[in-house]
């Protein structure tokens, strides 16, 4: 069985508190009808503080798209870089041992991808499998540990290193007075997670994995794309849609896996915000107190998109979670898109 190692999340060196950035938007957008309602959904987000790759005075001046993807391909491989390194030394592995490469990232395109360009920083084999998910959004690093399972079910034996890269600063609009653009410049900040997936090491043992694509909600969680670059769209509509997803996730937990039994033992959930994080707890019945180190990540680093699900993983391995506990991890995405994955702690 393919066991999940230690991962790393790194984090750049640039801090944003919440506070900077409403008073930050109620000057720029002073003559917004909607100014008041826009800052206070912004403190409902419940971030604290963020990390960004670049000052935040750099980030609110705008740039063209290509200015962004070109700091897209020099930071995110330099994060990228870093996280993966401490990750393959967390699981005593060295770069030579590596057969995949699983990279995951929403918040930049450039050809070749990030994965070849880490893949030459880092010096991994050349016959190296690389896979890369560039639109799995938020459920990406979910969605990067059921492939990695998978992977080792087709290639017994091989490691593989997943790493998440998401560089969401440098999306961010200056001009776009959309409330939906008030609440990313509150929500989202910048990551890189690195982890190890691989046989003969402790850790969380991948087990089963769960897809699901909610029709007719293409434009639930979506980008815009312009001249200027991307502007994140996302539908107030998105905590029912995930509401309605829940039976299916149980009756597969229940019919497919121990996990549910009646609740999982260690949740790896990504937050999605509080009312994704209420329905889950109420569809699945898993108690709010399970949530605590998910809702500590959006707190201390926002929303890292598909970082979030490797940042809680991370935390949750400094429990120390005992042999045999029944583990799901649990990621939403565009499309919309739920994503499992189970598994069973060995120390």
């Amino acid at each position: 069985m393919s066991t999940v190692c230690q991962p790393v999340l790194c984090l750049p060196d640039h801090t944003l508190t919440l506070d900077d950035v409403v008073a930050h938007m109620a000057r720029r957008h002073a003559g917004h009808p909607r100014i008041r309602t826009a800052t206070q959904l912004m403190r409902n987000t419940s971030v604290r503080t963020r990390s960004l790759v670049d000052p935040f005075d750099e980030v609110i001046r705008g740039r063209s798209f290509g200015a962004r993807m070109r700091r897209y391909a020099e930071a995110g491989t330099d994060l990228g870089t870093r996280a993966a390194e401490r990750a393959l030394a967390a699981a005593d592995t060295t770069v030579d041992e590596v057969d995949n490469l699983l990279l995951v990232s929403c918040t930049g395109y450039l050809l070749p991808g990030l994965d070849a360009h880490l893949a030459g920083r880092l010096g991994l084999r050349r016959d190296v499998r690389r896979l890369a998910f560039a639109q799995s959004g938020c459920a990406g690093g979910a969605y990067a540990l059921a492939r990695a399972r998978e992977l080792a079910v087709v290639h017994p034996g091989s490691v593989t290193l997943v790493v998440s890269v998401e560089l969401c600063s440098l999306s961010y609009q200056p001009d776009d007075d959309r409330i939906a653009s008030f609440v990313s410049a509150a929500l989202f900040g910048d990551a890189a997670a690195a982890c190890v997936v691989r046989e003969d090491r402790p850790g969380l043992r991948l087990e089963n994995a769960y897809e699901d694509l909610a029709p007719d909600t293409l434009r639930h969680i979506a980008y815009d794309v312009d001249e200027l670059g991307f502007h994140f769209d996302t539908n107030p509509r998105i905590s029912r849609v995930v509401a309605e997803a829940m039976p299916g996730l149980r009756q597969w937990l229940r019919s497919e896996t121990d996990v549910l039994a009646p609740q999982p033992d260690v949740l790896v959930s990504h937050t999605g915000g509080p009312r994704i994080m209420y329905e889950v707890s109420k569809g699945l019945d898993i108690p709010p107190a399970m949530f605590e180190l998910s809702e500590n990540s959006l707190t201390e680093r926002g929303n890292t998109a598909s970082a979030v699900v490797l940042d809680v993983l991370a935390q949750t391995f400094a429990t120390r979670p005992r042999t045999g506990a029944q583990t799901l991890v649990l990621a939403f995405g565009p499309g919309v898109t739920t994503v499992a994955v189970t598994g069973t702690w060995t120390n």
